[in-house]
């Protein structure tokens, strides 16, 4: 209830004393806007941080030169020298850096731009004036940030020395933000499974890294009621667009809840909530082999990725891949082709690298778009080669989903080829994969696409 939040944070400022004496009530106001008002949250902590001589506004440089900058301020100190730095001391500085951690989450969702900066005046004041519980999370999302930008295996650097830097002087309330950070990156170079025990997005990385999807149906349930509970409605929202798609494969048809005001306005502001929305339809759409929904909603996410997460998320992992799916298909059916095929490479330049740091989570993806871009160049015998390739790496790197989704795009492959009989073994198998997924909706579609008409009108033509 913000309204009688504001009642009792006017009553606490107009009798504080000094401003200093209001820093807690301002921080807990800080911290609820966040939940759903996020401009608000973000407008309201940059003008309390100005006030205690932290100037965050008119940081004109861009991500990479603000991180090269905190890299090379970083390189005068040795691991040790940062770990062993003294704490900090100063109530109000402790509360400044406080502001500056709740402030980089909610930046990094809805301005990437900036949010980088916000980590760069962490760990400067770390450096100067002390350790505090918020400096490791400084350091997780500079290590994000590196490995964004294409430099994994210094961004997981970085990432490992925040948790141990967490388990000197982090608290309870920073160990949430530093594992929620750091997994994602982790995931990037040990295989994904190990890293599920320490993911707090469970059901994320649950529906990327092929879990049965009744579990994953049930830490959606959980982690929606969980939001809802403490109010976080932008992080409840992501969670429902991932449901919906859960459900969808299922075949689990539940009432939709009503939609309210606050969150029809979340809804079409806020990037974070908006991306993941497109990229759950066109994931969805694709799923279903709905051609034109595919690209409606991956082009609604195109026009809107690049001005959300500044960090290296493992969604980004799961949304390469899709988008990149997409883009060839779509290149081979659009009379806009070359525009989707370069898109399509992209994704696939993008899951070869990400195979460099961690071939076992990602190699069976990158050679499932290799697969596709060859069919799209007509390259056929090597298309044939790598689809082989993906379905035994998916295979035997224990990803069930993408076992059974190589088998289904390699049987359209093989079918458009004239080779019904391999198509036909292809699709039995994917069928079998999906079933064993629990995607019951899905294995629907597919069998009645091999025993209907459609497949058998595809051979004739």
């Amino acid at each position: 209830d913000h309204t009688s939040l504001k009642l009792l944070i006017t009553e606490v400022v107009v009798k504080a004393h000094f401003f200093e004496d209001k820093l807690d009530v301002l921080y807990f106001e800080t911290c609820a806007l966040a939940t759903s008002r996020l401009p608000e949250s973000i407008e309201r902590g940059v003008e309390i941080l100005s006030k205690l001589g932290i100037e965050l506004r008119g940081g004109g440089s861009s991500m990479e030169a603000c991180v090269q900058e905190t890299k090379d301020l970083l390189s005068g100190y040795t691991d040790d020298e940062i770990l062993n730095t003294r704490r900090m001391t100063d109530s109000t500085m402790i509360m400044a850096m406080k502001f500056l951690g709740k402030m980089e989450t909610g930046m990094t969702q809805i301005m990437p731009e900036s949010a980088p900066h916000v980590m760069q005046r962490i760990i400067q004041l770390s450096l100067s004036h002390g350790m505090s519980p918020v400096s490791p999370i400084g350091l997780v999302h500079l290590g994000s940030y590196i490995a964004k930008l294409g430099d994994i295996n210094e961004g997981y650097h970085y990432v490992k020395l925040a948790h141990t830097l967490l388990d000197r002087v982090g608290s309870r309330e920073s160990a949430g933000e530093v594992i929620s950070f750091g997994t994602p990156v982790r995931a990037y170079v040990e295989p994904l499974q190990a890293t599920l025990e320490y993911h707090n997005e469970g059901y994320a990385a649950a529906l990327a890294s092929g879990v049965n999807l009744q579990t994953t149906r049930e830490k959606c349930a959980e982690a929606v009621n969980f939001l809802d509970e403490r109010k976080m409605v932008i992080f409840m929202m992501n969670q429902q667009c991932l449901q919906k798609s859960v459900l969808k494969l299922i075949g689990t048809v539940e009432k939709p809840n009503s939609t309210s005001a606050e969150e029809e306005n979340i809804l079409t502001t806020n990037n974070s909530v908006r991306t993941s929305n497109y990229f759950q339809g066109a994931f969805s759409s694709f799923m279903f082999r709905s051609y034109d929904d595919s690209k409606h909603y991956a082009e609604k996410y195109l026009d809107c990725i690049g001005n959300t997460w500044a960090n290296l998320l493992l969604q980004h992992a799961f949304h390469t891949i899709y988008i990149g799916l997409v883009s060839f298909w779509v290149a081979r059916k659009s009379r806009d082709e070359q525009r989707w095929y370069e898109r399509g490479k992209r994704s696939k330049l993008a899951l070869k690298k990400w195979a460099e740091s961690s071939q076992w989570t990602f190699q069976n993806k990158w050679y499932l778009l290799e697969a596709e871009e060859l069919y799209s160049n007509n390259d056929f015998d090597a298309a044939k080669t790598y689809y082989e390739k993906a379905i035994a790496a998916a295979k035997s790197h224990k990803f069930v989903h993408e076992e059974a989704l190589a088998c289904e795009l390699a049987g359209y492959f093989h079918l458009e080829q004239g080779e019904t009989k391999k198509a036909t073994e292809l699709f039995l198998l994917a069928l079998e994969k999906y079933n064993e997924w629990g995607a019951f909706e899905k294995c629907n579609s597919l069998f009645k696409f091999v025993e209907g008409g459609e497949m058998r009108l595809i051979e004739r033509t």
